[in-house]
């Protein structure tokens, strides 16, 4: 692995067990962050990918590798990139011709003016019309140093890195002037993004926003209707974070075995989901997911006229794209969860 991988690898690393940090300890004078991790945030930027494209909102998303903390963008290989804002080049990570290694291409960071820095990773490493690793996906002039304008031109969109055995993608991050990672999918939305799972999706189960007491919002109401409904005390059902529903959090946590900490992150998200289902619904599936269950699922969004790829049991983008179409053609939740709702609809249960 070249210095410079490690450095990115490093970096994402250690910019994610800070902002997991400062969630856990935005209370304490002195080290809140401006933004929580994985909040759905709204700023002004440019689209990224300047051509055909589709997204839907996959932040936090399970991965092999662990959550993603970005937004992927489907578009064809060699599709243009540009810098979402105006900006001094932090970062960059490409290969030359000569260079048949994949994993060192392609990414780079950008510096905002006003302290954010937005992520481009996964840019062309092929030769035009291959899949060689020899080619490049970044600029020539796009080096570190290099001061860029919002909208121009500096990479190109790829499948490198741990992409290679997926689908052509921009894989896009955001993170504030503090470090935290925070999703995108409102601001790319907002950009003119051609999203695919625009629908309505569940605030709490389908939002990425680590909650917790002091904060507000949909995703907090639906936190509330959840754990009221599983017989736990939360006051008012009124969007707000309060001390009852922390309580409510709290023993809620106690019970189903996890971490005692007040936030509903994924992990007790899930729990709630899987608690608010009876015992005769099926399991839920979603990104990650393997098995005869996914290969079931695969064949019936087929029948129903959604391509999800080959019925190999591996939910993987082609099959997340095809169940962000079917729900949203159907008024679902659009969220690429797969549980009873979006099975029904599909007649596999």
């Amino acid at each position: 692995m070249q210095p410079a991988d490690k450095w990115l690898m490093k970096t994402r690393s250690a910019l994610t067990i800070v902002a997991i940090l400062t969630t856990v300890f935005a209370a304490v004078p002195g080290i809140a962050s401006a933004y929580d991790l994985g909040e759905d945030v709204s700023y002004p930027l440019v689209f990224p990918v300047d051509g055909e494209h589709h997204f839907s909102d996959t932040f936090w998303a399970g991965r092999s590798h662990g959550f993603h903390t970005g937004q992927d963008i489907m578009a064809d290989k060699m599709t243009p990139v540009v810098a979402v804002a105006a900006g001094v080049v932090k970062y960059v990570n490409w290969t030359v011709h000569e260079d048949m290694n994949p994993d060192r291409c392609c990414s780079l960071v950008i510096l905002h003016d006003d302290g954010w820095e937005s992520w481009y990773i996964h840019l062309d490493n092929d030769t035009t019309g291959t899949d060689d690793g020899k080619g490049w996906g970044i600029k020539r002039d796009i080096k570190p140093g290099v001061r860029v304008a919002a909208g121009q031109h500096i990479a190109w969109v790829g499948d490198s890195g741990n992409a290679e055995n997926t689908a052509p993608h921009l894989h896009f991050e955001l993170h504030d002037p503090t470090g935290n990672v925070v999703n995108p999918y409102s601001s790319l939305v907002a950009a003119g993004g051609n999203d695919v799972g625009s629908g309505p999706r569940d605030p709490l189960i389908g939002g990425a926003r680590v909650l917790q007491k002091g904060l507000s919002g949909a995703d907090v109401r639906e936190l509330q209707t959840a754990l009221s409904e599983l017989g736990y005390r939360v006051g008012p059902i009124d969007s707000k974070f309060g001390s009852l529903t922390d309580a409510a959090v709290r023993a809620f946590q106690k019970k189903v075995g996890l971490v005692v900490d007040g936030l509903v992150g994924r992990s007790t998200k899930a729990a709630i989901a899987g608690l608010e289902r009876s015992n005769d619904d099926p399991e839920m599936l979603s990104l990650g997911s393997r098995g005869g269950a996914v290969a079931t699922l695969q064949r019936a969004l087929a029948d129903n006229g959604f391509d999800p790829g080959p019925a190999d049991g591996i939910f993987g983008p082609l099959t997340l794209s095809a169940v962000l179409g079917f729900q949203k053609y159907h008024d679902l939740w659009v969220d690429g969860l797969v549980g009873p709702r979006t099975q029904g609809a599909l007649g596999m249960i």
